[in-house]
């Protein structure tokens, strides 16, 4: 099996990893001096139980690579259109993409790029990020991927893709309802990553302080109401099950968005609470708490994608 990586960051960099150290036949897509760095020295993987570093063709050019079996789609939520498009060369009529990524709408989007023959649905839970060009830093429990067929049949390219992690020693699940487990990570992480975005604090320091933890929990419970006004049905104890894994996590544990504002990068805002915000609105939800994340982290996302703009605005 060929496979591509679309997007070599905390979560293509670190599957990827254990794919190509196991000799699959694997190839990246990363830009940058991140890109550099793989070229130049390989990519490392540093965890908890084992550091490794391995030769790896990592290219930011689509066409050097070609078509694959088997897509990775890794990229951040907003950048899944565009790289979509960029990704074309390395897609072919029995490509299968699997998206990795943060919300609940990343298939539905490549989707209609694609054809919904071949997109499957999935989601990781991992704490992961690059710590430096070519280094991917890992922590607490190791990196585990759910994924499954849209309605939820075993079929033969899940199964095969399933052996495959498997035998690269990654944690893998097929899930017969994969909706529901996407919508359950929304939940989580548009709690956690709201809440400690918005306060700027690592998730240890969220817990530890009664007032945001009632946030965290009150943003988590508004996913809840929605999830089962839009016919997913989360269980009752979802919010529960969700602070509790919170609870799992390293205390110094910082999110992907809170390093990305920290980094004045464009986060991922639009896909978590601002979905929600706007599915709130769709089926008649009251979604408070995420409303005021969505609105403090929208104003700061076009301070960092327009510097310009908010400074002529400070200047009137």
């Amino acid at each position: 099996m060929k496979i591509g990586v679309m997007g070599t960051g905390g979560v293509g960099g670190y599957f990827g990893g254990f794919l190509a150290r196991a000799g699959m036949d694997i190839h990246f897509v990363a830009r940058g001096k991140h890109l550099e760095a793989l070229q130049e020295e390989g990519l490392e993987v540093v965890t908890n139980n084992e550091n490794f570093r391995v030769r790896i063709h990592a290219t930011s050019e689509p066409e050097e690579i070609g078509p694959v079996d088997l897509l990775l789609f890794c990229v951040k939520s907003h950048d899944t259109e565009k790289a979509a498009r960029f990704a074309e060369p390395m897609v072919e009529a029995d490509t299968v993409i699997l998206t990795l990524q943060n919300g609940i709408d990343n298939a539905e989007k490549l989707a209609r790029h694609f054809g919904e023959e071949k997109i499957l649905a999935g989601t990781v839970f991992i704490e992961s990020t690059i710590a430096s060009p070519g280094v991917i830093a890992h922590t607490g429990k190791p990196g585990k991927i759910i994924f499954g067929e849209p309605k939820g049949e075993r079929s033969q390219r899940v199964e095969k893709i399933e052996q495959t992690f498997r035998n690269a020693g990654i944690d893998v699940e097929v899930s017969e309802n994969i909706q529901k487990v996407l919508w359950a990570k929304f939940l989580f992480i548009c709690g956690v990553h709201g809440v400690s975005t918005l306060g700027r604090a690592p998730l240890g320091l969220i817990l530890d302080c009664p007032e945001t933890r009632e946030v965290l929990e009150g943003t988590m419970k508004e996913v809840l109401e929605l999830s089962k006004k839009c016919g997913i049905g989360l269980p009752d104890d979802a919010v529960e099950e969700a602070m509790a894994l919170a609870r799992s996590y390293n205390r110094r544990f910082k999110c992907s968005m809170l390093r990305d504002l920290e980094w004045h990068r464009k986060t991922e805002i639009e896909a978590l609470n601002g979905m929600v915000v706007r599915l709130g609105k769709e089926c008649g939800v009251p979604v408070p708490y995420n409303s005021i994340i969505y609105a403090v982290m929208h104003l700061e996302n076009k301070k960092i994608e327009n510097p310009v703009w908010a400074s002529q605005l400070l200047e009137r």
